[in-house]
């Protein structure tokens, strides 16, 4: 089987659970968010700052030196294993020791005892790095979609629950441990099972992949994280917990659909990556496939932020209305330009990605702080004036190096960003008409006539898009054959 029968099966598979799992768990998040207050998402929203970062650390970029080497021996697969367990164990008893410490620099009191048990989290996932790792590279993710499933309902099952008993934050916490946890046990009574081998002689190349992956990785999750950390210095926590929760909103098509894609382009890429005419075509339609289907889904979302929040979340979130208006508008870019970082990585440049990690590193939270003096509103438009100055800095490189066009590369994204413009407009425009209706029929009313002007004006652009969509629909249904050019 070729590879881009392989990836998009695996994208399918993928693709079904992500879909299963967003069914169940945004109609209980709904009701967790009604239960629960803006200050509990803001308490979790520091947590999950701490926890992230020591997560990265902790698995040392390892899952994905699995992934790299296609041919790694069995031993060393096992020494790999027992190096991320003894260095997962020693993060997480740091990062619950050290827990009064990020209680003291967020100002915030009430953060030690769910920032301790949350650490717990970074040890359960170390057990699921090699099992998650050989399937990942063997791109069969048809056991990992359904191990994805089964931790999307257990996760909301058990935070909806201990909502429901009044918990607060400790729903989230407690949901998140539970999720965690499901995804070690299944990987491990279902996947290959690898006994570790505690010991990291002849695996130096290996480690050293790492190494280099877990300062970038490190540096991009203290990067994207950067904004509730230096907003804490200046928001209370219930603003960040508003803010926390309409990014949850506006980012949740790019944290669900990147992710998985990202991690089949990884191993697909790296094993095109001698024949680079194609791995150039396959991203350029992966491209505009993303581009087609998130400016209309994103600036949708922006859109309607009024009538959204009303029926979701109800009048007690009414705060986070300009906010999920804001956020959503540079998304699409960030999803685009996470392709190409992605595919660069593939083809081995360490170097190049570590340059645009410092970069990034040095612009945004630069504007975070200048924004954050304006509150939440400030933190938001920070996001949609640094990212295009550091992609400005970043982007070009990359594109040289793949070996890609400018304008290739530009008309696969401006047509989907000049039709979903119109449709925004558009929105606006039929909002007097449907201002008079029920919040839920005027949402009702505003996506179903967004989504006809997006189509028309995108038909009437370029109809290659639409074209390209409904061949990768067809491909997910049947057998995948590349689009022509």
């Amino acid at each position: 089987m070729s590879i881009e029968r392989r990836a998009i099966s695996a994208l399918k598979w993928a693709t079904a659970a992500k879909l299963a799992v967003q069914v169940v768990s945004w109609a209980g998040t709904l009701l967790v968010v009604r239960l629960l207050s803006p200050e509990d998402y803001g308490l979790m929203a520091k947590v999950a700052v701490v926890c992230a970062i020591g997560s990265a650390v902790a698995e040392l970029g390892l899952e994905a030196a699995i992934v790299r080497w296609g041919d790694l021996a069995r031993e060393d697969v096992r020494k790999i294993y027992g190096v991320s367990l003894l260095f997962s164990a020693g993060v997480t008893l740091l990062v619950a020791a050290a827990s009064p410490l990020f209680a003291f620099l967020f100002r915030e009191p009430k953060l030690t005892w769910p920032v301790a048990v949350a650490s717990l989290q970074i040890m359960i996932s170390a057990f699921a790095i090699v099992p998650g790792g050989l399937w990942t590279r063997e791109l069969n993710f048809k056991p990992l979609a359904t191990i994805e499933v089964l931790v999307g309902v257990i996760n909301i099952g058990v935070t909806l629950l201990l909502a429901l008993l009044g918990l607060g934050v400790w729903a989230l916490v407690i949901g998140t441990l539970a999720g965690a946890a499901t995804r070690s046990t299944t990987m491990l009574s279902f996947g290959n099972r690898v006994w570790p081998h505690f010991s990291a002689r002849g695996i130096g190349e290996q480690l050293k992949f790492g190494l280099t992956l877990v300062g970038n990785r490190v540096s991009y999750i203290a990067l994207v994280q950067s904004d509730v950390m230096i907003g804490s210095a200046f928001l209370s926590t219930t603003e960040i917990g508003q803010y926390a929760v309409a990014l949850q909103l506006a980012t949740l098509p790019m944290a669900k659909v990147m992710g998985t894609i990202n991690q089949i382009l990884l191993p697909a890429v790296a094993r095109q990556q001698d024949d680079l005419p194609r791995v150039r075509l396959n991203l350029l339609k992966s491209i505009g496939l993303v581009s087609t289907m998130a400016f209309p889904a994103l600036w949708g979302i922006s859109a309607v932020a009024g009538e959204l929040v009303h029926v979701l979340f109800g009048h007690k979130w009414e705060a986070i209305v300009p906010a999920l208006a804001i956020l959503p508008l540079i998304v699409p870019v960030r999803m685009a330009c996470t392709l190409l970082y992605t595919t660069s990585l593939a083809l081995g440049n360490r170097t190049l990605d570590l340059r645009n990690t410092i970069i990034n590193f040095v612009l945004l939270p630069a504007g975070f702080y200048v924004g954050a003096h304006w509150g939440v509103i400030g933190l938001c438009v920070a996001w949609l004036v640094t990212v295009p100055v550091a992609y400005s800095f970043t982007v070009p490189a990359v594109v040289r190096f793949i070996g890609l066009r400018a304008r290739d590369l530009s008309s696969e994204c401006l047509a989907p960003a000049a039709a979903a413009g119109i449709m925004y407009a558009g929105v606006a425009a039929l909002r007097g008409v449907a201002s008079a209706l029920p919040d839920i029929l005027a949402l009702a009313a505003l996506s179903a006539g967004g989504a006809i002007l997006y189509f028309v004006a995108l038909a009437l652009i370029s109809r290659r898009h639409l074209l390209a969509v409904g061949q990768f629909i067809r491909s997910m249904r049947g057998g995948y054959t590349l689009p022509a050019s």
